[in-house]
């Protein structure tokens, strides 16, 4: 399998066409009408931003690319004021994400905590973040991607944020629910890593982190899974 890699930016990265880890993860769990309707389906409702996925989308830039933070992102008022709605429209139409004082504190409370785990500090200390990739699936002619959160020339390490606290069992929860390991396997499938670490993040107090790497078992399984929707797909 080709791997290439390019630096463009997260719109970009999802308006592209090639079967990424989240379709992997709907044809695996949900089947096939469930895929047609959330990627294909022409009337889909269109995906909006919740004040979960843009914590997540600060809480990302907080950690793995604090230089550009505020490039990306600006405090406004309440977004339930007049005022706020209007520094919100301001602040998007240069492109940059509003988001509210609660918000900005409660990303660098997280980022703080993962800054001060030796072992996770040293993960990020060098590397590149947002990082695109594509490929071709040999078996089905199939273009695929992945966007690693952060890559240091042989291990990614993906960001995840998790109201339930940074345990192993709570981990291992959610590693079955949203099929952290087909995610896993398909990234490294596509960018020819050697080690895929989760770097887990509680997003509140006391802001748990852990670190984890699934076991030769749970990777071989997201292999399975992944062959299997890419044939279905």
């Amino acid at each position: 399998m080709t791997q290439g890699s390019v630096q463009i930016s997260n719109a970009e990265y999802h308006k592209h066409f090639a079967i990424s880890a989240s379709m992997l993860k709907v044809m695996a769990k949900h089947g096939p009408k469930a895929y047609w309707n959330s990627f294909h389906n022409p009337d889909r409702p269109e995906r909006k931003s919740t004040p979960a996925l843009i914590l997540g989308s600060l809480t990302h830039a907080a950690i793995l690319e604090p230089d550009d933070l505020e490039n990306q992102f600006t405090v406004v008022s309440s977004r339930t004021t007049k005022k706020g709605k209007e520094e919100a429209a301001e602040a998007a139409k240069k492109g940059i994400t509003a988001v509210t004082s609660d918000q900005w504190e409660l990303a660098m409370a997280m980022r703080d905590s993962v800054y001060r785990e030796k072992e996770a500090k040293e993960l990020l200390a060098k590397g590149v973040a947002e990082k695109s990739w594509w490929s071709v699936d040999e078996s089905t002619s199939l273009d695929v991607k992945a966007r690693s959160d952060w890559f240091t020339g042989n291990t990614i390490v993906d960001l995840k944020t998790s109201r339930s606290g940074a345990a192993p069992k709570e981990f291992a929860k959610a590693v079955a629910n949203f099929g952290y390991h087909l995610q896993a396997a398909h990234y490294l499938e596509v960018t020819g890593a050697k080690r895929f670490i989760f770097l887990v993040v509680q997003s509140e107090w006391p802001f748990d982190v852990g670190l984890y790497e699934l076991d030769e078992q749970s990777i071989d399984l997201g292999y399975k899974e992944r062959r299997q929707a890419l044939d279905q797909i």
